[in-house]
């Protein structure tokens, strides 16, 4: 019986649909990983197979491209929004069988697109917990999403080597967590997912090259002001800190020191049931992330990154989500705004650039 059911629009889905099949087959089985143009028997109808494979109520893998809800028919009418299309009848046949449903968010969505002028019960995909499934973070991407499938009772195959390396701690009896800090654990386990610990991420994320001594690393003809150098402010109520930019042409990598969290109220219970799951405590996290610059069509410099939050010491992931920014005309701010996939939202924020140690 397939544990996973994959669901794409062909148009912008198909290679990605393929890639991860494959690489979810190589751990937890390609008997248990349903793929329509590979899973359907030669003279087999295709509708009936595929509601077949969703009456078993498997995880439904739903590739979020640009293309899942925008794609139209000659008629220039929206195909999800027609009866007889073939991902709205799978997203149906999943939620009318009970089956866990997860957005994959694809080619950089920074979230859900508006589903609420869909027909039910296709406007409730905004509630859902979606994952990023990026190709330029695929690795690290698919080890989160393996953990969440093992979590919701997806068994490894026999003699494959699962790819956790530790498990993160339940948040148990936690109440609020840390909802109006940076991480709402309490939140995102109540919706049936568990983030688990990508101790390898750190360690294996892409290096920006050096950058020459005296160069900002910016190249081309429209120079932008230099995002390098070390920005201050407050990413959740009363947590001011210090991140440092590093530029290097259009690439940004993020990193901070550590934030002391162990007399912040709102993460009590959450370090308590860490010290149930772990021989360390987890007395201070950091943040790290890289991502892109561009120039806007007005002239801004703009970025995104790709943010990470991780235990200190120990770099074991906590939470994820993205960072985008605007620069100010005079390089001195940046207007951001913060996802994060715990919360499943958002929020305005503003850095300020440090001056330049004497």
């Amino acid at each position: 019986m397939a544990r996973l059911f994959i669901s794409y629009r062909t148009a912008d889905g198909r290679d990605k649909a393929t890639a991860l099949a494959r690489d979810l087959g190589e751990l937890f089985g390609d008997a248990q990983v349903f793929l329509d143009k590979e899973d359907l028997r030669a003279g087999a109808r295709w509708r009936d197979a595929i509601s077949a494979a969703i009456a078993e109520r498997p995880v439904l893998l739903l590739l979020v491209t640009p293309e899942l809800l925008k794609a139209t028919d000659e008629h220039g009418s929206l195909r999800i929004s027609q009866a007889d299309d073939p991902v709205r009848q799978e997203v149906e046949s999943a939620l009318a069988v009970g089956a866990q449903v997860v957005p994959l968010l694809c080619d950089d969505l920074p979230a859900i697109p508006d589903c609420s002028g869909l027909p039910p019960p296709l406007d409730r995909l905004g509630e859902f917990t979606w994952r990023p499934l990026r190709a330029y973070d695929w690795r690290s991407d698919l080890q989160r999403l393996v953990d969440d499938l093992r979590a919701l009772g997806v068994p490894v195959a026999s003699g494959r080597a699962p790819t956790t390396k530790k498990p993160a701690p339940a948040a148990g009896n936690a109440g609020k967590g840390h909802r109006r800090g940076l991480l709402a654990i309490a939140t995102l386990l109540a919706a049936g997912l568990l983030l688990t610990a990508a101790a390898g991420w750190y360690a294996a994320r892409p290096q920006l090259p050096a950058t020459p001594a005296g160069s900002s690393g910016v190249t081309g003809e429209a120079t932008a002001p230099a995002l390098g150098g070390n920005w201050s402010g407050e990413l959740v109520p009363g947590e001011r800190l210090s991140l440092s930019l590093r530029q290097v042409g259009d690439q940004v990598a993020l990193t901070s020191p550590p934030v002391d969290i162990r007399q912040r109220p709102d993460w009590n219970d959450y370090r308590k049931s860490w010290r149930e799951h772990s021989p360390d405590p987890l007395d201070a996290i950091a943040y790290r992330g890289r991502g892109e610059s561009h120039l806007a069509a007005d002239g801004s410099t703009v970025f995104g990154i790709a943010l990470e939050v991780l235990s200190s010491p120990g770099e074991t992931l906590i939470d994820s989500g993205n960072l985008r920014c605007t620069l100010a005309a005079d390089g001195a701010l940046l207007d951001c705004q913060l996802w994060l996939n715990s919360l499943q939202t958002g929020w305005p924020i503003r850095l300020t650039r440090s001056p330049p140690r004497g």
